[in-house]
């Protein structure tokens, strides 16, 4: 049985929104991240309490779907919920929903822990999830595969790899790998266009002082994919679904 769902009230601020007035997507990954982390602090299982055992919480995927984005200024839910885990692996979900309870973006995540010294994926301790209510399982439910770039026709952009871009787990936060690729997308694109869902896997750390590629092919109107290269390799990747507007 899966845990109970923590829920929080948020606002949009005007600064995490674009020339549409829609939240950004990297704002959007902020705002469950929060929820998340809010939620494991009420339970006495924030970050501080978790590292002091030498590891850390990591994310590999995020699939999101995207009924609507919220706006500038819209009042909304956060909500997880902590559900299954494995030896290794931990799965929890995350949805916006506006002050009518209409779900507009739902998300699911595959997450592990970190051995902070080593850099290392450990097994994960049934502590550090018991308090959240999920369930071990034999096995989780696989995540949706990303399409990768197979060929050399892309756009590209570098970025270099600045102090504010680093967390608290020492390597840059997870949000600003989607800002990266989307960034790297031409402006009359990203003008008249939405996304309708999009999946992001993070293969390994981008640290500080790292020079960052973000690649990105444009399938279609409605399809693009993404990746992030340091030193020709590849660390994460994403694929990104869209409507024409």
């Amino acid at each position: 049985m899966a845990g109970s769902i923590f829920s929080e009230k948020t606002q949009i601020a005007n600064y995490e929104t674009n020339l549409h007035g829609n939240i950004t997507l990297n704002s959007l990954l902020n705002k469950i991240v929060q929820a998340s982390e809010d939620q494991s602090n009420s339970l006495g299982l924030g970050t501080k309490v978790v590292q002091e055992d030498g590891v850390t919480w990591v994310v590999i995927q995020y699939d999101v779907d995207i009924t609507r984005l919220p706006r500038a200024g819209e009042k909304i839910q956060a909500q997880t919920q902590g559900t299954f885990y494995t030896k290794n692996f931990a799965n929890r979900r995350f949805w916006l929903r506006d002050e009518e309870n209409q779900e507009l973006v739902s998300v699911n995540s595959l997450w592990v822990m970190m051995d902070l010294k080593a850099r290392k994926m450990v097994p994960i301790s049934p502590e550090a999830v018991d308090g959240y209510g999920s369930e071990k399982v034999k096995r989780i439910e696989r995540m949706h595969k990303i399409a990768k770039i197979k060929d050399d026709d892309v756009l590209a952009m570098d970025f270099p790899v600045c102090f504010t871009n680093i967390d608290f787990n020492g390597h840059v936060t997870n949000t600003k790998y989607i800002d990266w690729m989307t960034n790297t997308l031409p402006f009359d694109f990203l003008k008249s266009h939405l996304p309708t869902n999009f999946k992001i896997k993070f293969e390994d750390e981008v640290r500080f002082g790292d020079d960052v590629t973000s690649q990105v092919k444009i399938i279609d109107d409605t399809k693009t994919i993404h990746q992030i290269l340091v030193n020709g390799k590849a660390k994460s990747i994403a694929e990104v679904n869209w409507k024409k507007i």
